[in-house]
């Protein structure tokens, strides 16, 4: 069998297009399996900080990802002193640096940005999100946030515009026990409009179905790539 360079490049289209493509297709709906949603609990969220709960049951003794996810058009998130603490056992927040404050200011996930990930943090993306995604922000550095930090001088801002990008950490979890999540939470644009505003929490086992982290390619990406190779090198060795 011949395999040409333009088949090549045509299959590659088609597998992007049928496989792919749907993925890129739902980028303004958020992932699936949300705890928390802000567009079912304070729609006209303004730009004084409010605090905010939830809570969930852990399903393995392990770890889970703990997420929390944003989209704002055209404006920004403002988002401070996260906690995620057993419930019986208040006083412990299992997070890292929950407010950001030994972060650097305009550091991100993002992997054209060489101060790397927040201190305890990592980042999700859909694969369209690569506009305006969230950033450490401080009281003298707003990066288009409405207000400064909550408590201490710095905070997360976060204007996400394609799709929804998320900041998360693993917790160690037992199973069966609950687990409280807390944050404060400004808005600068409302209300909140599904999908152009909204603010989303996640907690299970991986990070939310149909997004990828930050400055890691999709496995679909590996595979076609892969797949090129492999046809690629069958050519070549036809042609010798």
């Amino acid at each position: 069998m011949k395999f040409s360079l333009r088949g090549v490049i045509a299959f590659a289209l088609v597998f992007t297009a049928t496989v792919v493509g749907p993925s890129i297709a739902r980028a303004q709906t958020a992932p699936p399996g949300a705890i928390w949603d802000l567009s079912t609990v304070d729609s006209s969220l303004g730009t004084t900080y409010t605090q905010f709960t939830t809570s969930f049951v852990a399903d393995i003794t392990g770890t889970e990802y703990v997420s929390f996810a944003f989209r704002q058009v055209p404006s920004f998130f403002a988002f401070d002193d996260a906690q995620v603490y057993l419930s019986t056992a208040s006083s412990i927040n299992l997070l890292s640096d929950p407010g950001f404050e030994t972060a650097t200011d305009g550091q991100n996930c993002n992997h054209n940005n060489s101060l790397g990930c927040p201190t305890g943090w990592s980042a999700w993306i859909q694969p369209i999100d690569v506009s305006a995604i969230g950033q450490v922000a401080t009281n003298s550095d707003h990066y288009g946030c409405p207000i400064g930090a909550n408590s201490g001088t710095n905070f997360w801002c976060d204007g996400s515009v394609e799709g929804y990008d998320g900041i998360y950490q693993a917790i160690s979890t037992t199973l069966g026990s609950t687990y409280d999540i807390s944050f404060w939470l400004a808005n600068e644009e409302g209300p909140t409009t599904v999908p152009g505003i909204d603010m989303l929490v996640y907690a299970g086992d991986n990070i939310p179905v149909g997004t990828q982290n930050i400055g890691t390619p999709e496995p679909l990406t590996f595979a076609l790539a892969g797949l090129g190779l492999v046809v690629l090198g069958f050519r070549r060795r036809r042609a010798s």
